[in-house]
């Protein structure tokens, strides 16, 4: 066995060489499709970060939009709170302006007729735009109009 070896060990050296060529040819295929599958895996993956990239450069754009406009609405809400307190303040002004006028008047200090104010609460409704939806009862019959009616004190209008 020696002898067979020793007169073939050329063609047994090539045949492992070619048994090794052939090996590492099957390698390198399956590995060069592996690398063109991870290539492919690897460009899919580049669209889709860019495409994310878009959509969150587009979500950022609607935030930065979004915060402005919040931004705006608050300026516009302070604004009318500072007006809507520049008027009550000057509505307490003149509520206080008229309660002074009033002090030593005679006439305001006289209690009005239930039906009288009835009347101006109603007119006063209409004018704001609320309806009356307040059920009131039926007027006395023992009060009227005039001053020296017999108005009761329900009816009178409070200055203070």
């Amino acid at each position: 066995m020696i002898a067979f070896i020793k007169n073939y060990s050329g063609v047994i050296v090539i045949a492992l060489i070619c048994l090794a060529l052939w090996w590492l040819d099957a390698r390198n295929s399956q590995l060069a499709a592996t690398n063109e599958r991870l290539e492919r895996l690897a460009d899919s993956k580049d669209v889709q970060i860019h495409q994310l990239r878009g959509e969150n450069n587009n979500l950022a754009a609607s935030i930065a939009d979004f915060i402005a406009a919040v931004e705006q609405q608050n300026e516009l809400l302070e604004s009318v709170t500072q007006q809507r307190a520049q008027a009550e303040q000057q509505n307490r002004a003149f509520q206080n302006e008229i309660i002074d006028i009033l002090a030593d008047d005679k006439c305001a200090a006289t209690p009005v007729p239930d039906a009288a104010a009835k009347r101006l609460h109603d007119a006063a409704r209409a004018a704001g735009g609320i309806p009356n939806d307040r059920k009131t009862p039926p007027a006395d019959p023992g009060h009227s109009d005039e001053p020296s009616g017999g108005a009761s004190a329900p009816g009178k209008i409070n200055v203070r």
